[in-house]
């Protein structure tokens, strides 16, 4: 994308919808459903060599799904989407016509199925491409009802069409957001002074402390359940997780992180999935074993694939113990393990330190990849100027014994 296409201004992340048919640009804004109070500029009747005159889009802390970018080719077919990250174009995707749309438009057909009062079946139109926009039917699985380019047209400008769940937001958007939840509502200890340091399960005397504990009120919550399973259908749009059946989350504080997944991950994204955790002390009752000791596992069937969830990795140790439960369930695969903070350090307690770190022993040698919303090198840049010369030299002696990365 040349600097003059950028036009007027170029943005540090979000996507720019290109070669959209002149006109249509408020068609496919319709189809995102933008957060209000995103930046949106449009173009409308831009000279284009390709089709004369075009429209265009660039919206500002946003990316798309696969499934709203296949939307768009109903109405702008010859589109193209520009994924931009540090002001620059860091990918660029042609719209494919998808050969199917479901629960998007109802059907035309009173008698269909799919109007039916009594728990109908979701719609499900076959797509019939033309070479123009104009020539797209969709044909209906069900009755075999028609939709031509008009009705579809006339949907979207009525808002008549329903989209499980919405757009991704930028890793930038969620790590910033996540960062500002922890501090307002005091997730992020800090000492106040060497002689009150927190003792970790480890033993470590540390100058902070994370507790996803303190999010307890709505507004939190709120928050937390949209950093999880925005951060989550990001890996999954950017292919690296592959899908997932279970969201998994350690006793204690992994089992609300797990629940509040599936909900965000249902409510903002569409994907539906189940969420199992484990108990602390085995049930003597159940019908099967390991539903003793991880609650949920009497849906699982041997096969499906987990993600584990959880508040923070300092060790690995609670890590290793869940995965290790998990073999309880017999045949099944393990995706990623997904945390709020990696403290990055490396694994041992107060007195023996090993080598490696904990995210590094899990990748390496369980062949599991973790992933952080937020990590201690990039909170401490942040908060250091609030700390006394006597605590920022606690922090940087604290990492030059256990860390992983160096903050000095």
């Amino acid at each position: 994308m040349s600097e003059r296409e950028l036009l007027v201004r170029k943005i540090e992340s979000g996507i720019v919808i290109d070669h959209i048919p002149a006109g249509k640009a408020f068609l496919v804004l319709k189809l995102l459903r933008h957060d209000p109070e995103a930046k949106v500029l449009i173009a409308m009747n831009v000279e284009s060599r390709k089709l004369g005159r075009k429209d265009l889009i660039k919206l500002e802390g946003r990316y798309l799904t696969s499934r709203e970018i296949n939307l768009i080719a109903l109405v702008a077919p010859e589109a193209t989407v520009n994924i931009i990250e540090d002001w620059k174009v860091r990918e660029k995707r042609r719209i494919e016509t998808p050969k199917m749309v479901e629960g998007v438009f109802r059907c035309p057909n009173p008698l269909c199925p799919t109007n039916s009062p009594y728990k109908p079946p979701k719609t499900r139109f076959r797509v019939e491409a033309g070479g123009r926009a104009e020539e797209t039917r969709l044909h209906c699985e069900y009755c075999g009802s028609t939709l031509y380019y008009g009705t579809i047209e006339d949907y979207l400008q009525r808002g008549e069409f329903t989209l499980e769940g919405g757009g991704l937001v930028s890793k930038a958007k969620i790590e910033r957001v996540f960062l500002d939840l922890l501090i307002e509502k005091g997730a992020l200890r800090l000492a106040p002074n060497p002689d009150e340091l927190f003792t970790l399960k480890s033993g470590r005397r540390s100058p902070y402390f994370i507790n996803l504990g303190a999010l307890t009120d709505g507004e939190s919550l709120a928050k937390l359940k949209w950093a999880f399973a925005s951060y989550i259908a990001l890996l999954l749009e950017e292919g690296a997780i592959s899908d997932f059946d279970y969201v998994f989350g350690p006793s204690y504080k992994g089992i609300s992180l797990a629940a509040l997944t599936c909900e965000g991950l249902k409510e903002l994204y569409g994907l539906d999935k189940r969420y199992m955790y484990d108990r602390k002390e085995e049930k003597p009752y159940g019908d099967v074993k390991a539903d003793r000791v991880i609650v949920g596992a009497s849906y699982f069937k041997p096969g499906e694939i987990i993600l584990v969830v959880d508040d923070t990795i300092t060790t690995g140790k609670t890590k290793i113990d869940t995965l290790e439960k998990l073999k309880l369930l017999g045949e099944h695969e393990v995706v990623g393990i997904v945390i709020a903070v990696d403290r990055q350090e490396r694994m041992g307690d107060a007195e023996h330190v090993d080598e490696r770190g904990a995210v590094e022993y899990i990748e390496e040698e369980l062949g599991l990849k973790v992933y952080s919303i937020q990590n201690i090198k990039t909170i401490y840049q942040l908060i250091r100027d609030s700390l006394d010369e006597e605590m920022r030299r606690i922090w940087i002696d604290y990492y030059r014994r256990y860390g992983t990365v160096s903050l000095e």
